[in-house]
């Protein structure tokens, strides 16, 4: 009779370790699932700002040429994202980046190129045949310079609804 007490306690507490251990086991995963969730959602964020970033500067630098501004505050900013895209963005983001970027250099250089000449500080202009010729090839190129950013916005939504997804 006495061994029965003995087996009930020793069974009572191999069952409370066993709950124990169960115990610690799923909240581990727990926390470590939770953690994940926490690093995917950070990631998905940083991403979203730098594709964000991405498609302000270009649109920027598109406004600043069609004003005839410079370019030099935008410089900064423009250096930061494409280091940003290099290290974070995937290579079909970048591949397509690096499209638009040479297509934009293309384009802004002949439209700035057709811009009437300023005279010192004057706010004048003077304009010439040659100002038609670079419009022209300006024109030429602004359509496959929408599509291409377009293009890119739909890798760019493509990849945050993956990363999405994933979380």
């Amino acid at each position: 009779m006495s061994t029965i007490p003995i087996l009930t306690v020793f069974i009572s507490g191999l069952f409370g370790l066993i709950v124990a251990i169960v115990t610690w086991k799923l909240a581990s995963r727990k926390e470590k699932e939770k953690f994940k969730q926490e690093v995917a959602l950070r990631d998905y964020k940083d991403r979203e700002e730098l594709y964000i970033s991405m498609l302000s500067t270009l649109d920027m630098i598109v406004r600043y040429t069609k004003r005839g501004k410079d370019y030099s505050e935008l410089f900064t900013k423009l250096t930061y994202t494409v280091a940003k895209a290099e290290i974070l963005a995937p290579g079909s983001i970048n591949a397509k980046f690096h499209e638009v970027s040479e297509i934009i250099y293309s384009w802004s250089s002949e439209y700035k190129q057709s811009l009437p000449s300023t005279i010192g500080d004057s706010g004048f202009g003077i304009a010439s045949s040659q100002d038609e010729i670079h419009r022209e090839r300006a024109d030429k190129l602004f359509p496959e310079l929408t599509t291409s950013i377009n293009e890119l916005v739909k890798i760019i939504k493509t990849e945050l609804e993956k990363m999405k997804a994933e979380i």
